[in-house]
């Protein structure tokens, strides 16, 4: 365990059907935090394994009775704790095993911005899976985390009162960016440390030609295209008024990968039912879990082509 300053870091992990393998990754995180809470969202009976494992690693664990979303598996672990002023919570997805220091890293960072005058809600590593999360420097110089992913990402106690947890009618998808963005429009920073990557996976990386090509790109579970398209239509409502350039490159870099995703998939006609739907309902303000008609027609669709290696990022080995 590691603290810094005196901070009180709660680690909060969501997991979903994990393996014993999961373990591994909590117990990472347990090391460097001061509580680590683990949330099983509604994976139903047949983890006891998992479970014993994971629990074996002094974190405590949470199951819950039936799926809910990663928003609200969040909240859960956030509710179990009393937070008090100085504290904060790291979230995690069950695939991110943090390097050592890697909180550490965070931490400093977040009291470097709080002593330079920045009222801060998210620390977040500068890279995802070797992916750049930054935007512009902040007042103080230091790199903005623009719209940073959940997993790996510090959070004070103090926003978390001023803005509010998770949107759990979400779901999945841009949970974090919605987060993000509410901190944003309440004047609160969001800070990258250099040089700190997260290592993760990020989905499959699918490979085909097409038309004398060879196209690639990184796929998610085709269910979470219903939830991508939906919470667009609803996160753009929300804040065009503060983030309209944000969210119109947002808006055009998901209607390019949602091209690339349709080429990919084995039942294209069922994959654009999916996103007409998402966005159908995200302008009728629906948010909850994806209707039970829509699970099956996700469950009959898989991707075309070859799951490849996806390249490294330069100067990544």
């Amino acid at each position: 365990m590691t603290e810094s300053a005196a901070t009180r870091i709660v680690a909060v992990v969501s997991v979903f059907h994990p393996d014993t393998e999961v373990a591994v990754n909590v117990a990472a995180i347990a090391a460097q935090a001061t509580e680590t809470i683990v949330v099983d969202d509604g994976s139903g009976a047949g983890y006891d394994d998992a479970r014993s494992a994971i629990t074996a690693t002094g974190a405590r664990l949470i199951v819950l009775e039936e799926n809910v979303g990663i928003a609200a598996a969040l909240n859960a672990g956030v509710k179990a704790v009393e937070l008090h002023d100085g504290d904060v919570v790291i979230t995690f997805d069950q695939d991110s095993a943090p390097p050592a220091g890697f909180i550490t890293a965070l931490v400093e960072t977040l009291h470097d911005a709080t002593r330079s005058g920045l009222e801060v809600a998210i620390v977040a590593p500068a890279t995802f899976a070797g992916v750049d999360q930054t935007g512009g420097e902040l007042a103080n110089g230091m790199p903005e985390a623009l719209r940073p992913i959940q997993s790996g990402m510090l959070v004070t106690a103090s926003s978390l009162r001023k803005v509010g947890l998770f949107d759990e009618g979400l779901f999945i998808d841009l949970v974090d960016v919605e987060f993000y963005l509410r901190i944003r429009a309440a004047g609160m920073a969001s800070v990258a440390v250099r040089g700190l990557d997260l290592p993760h996976e990020l989905g499959a990386f699918q490979s085909m030609t097409v038309l004398g090509r060879r196209v690639s790109t990184t796929l998610s579970t085709p269910f979470r295209y219903y939830y991508r398209s939906r919470n667009r239509v609803i996160v753009t409502r929300r804040f065009r008024a503060g983030a309209r350039r944000l969210l119109r490159q947002e808006a055009f870099r998901d209607s390019v990968h949602f091209v690339l995703a349709t080429v990919f998939a084995s039942r294209r006609g069922a994959f654009l039912t999916l996103l007409r739907r998402g966005r159908r309902d995200g302008r009728r303000g629906i948010t909850g879990r994806m209707p039970d008609d829509l699970r099956a027609t996700a469950s009959s669709i898989s991707w075309r082509g070859t799951r490849v290696e996806r390249p490294q990022p330069p100067g990544r080995s």
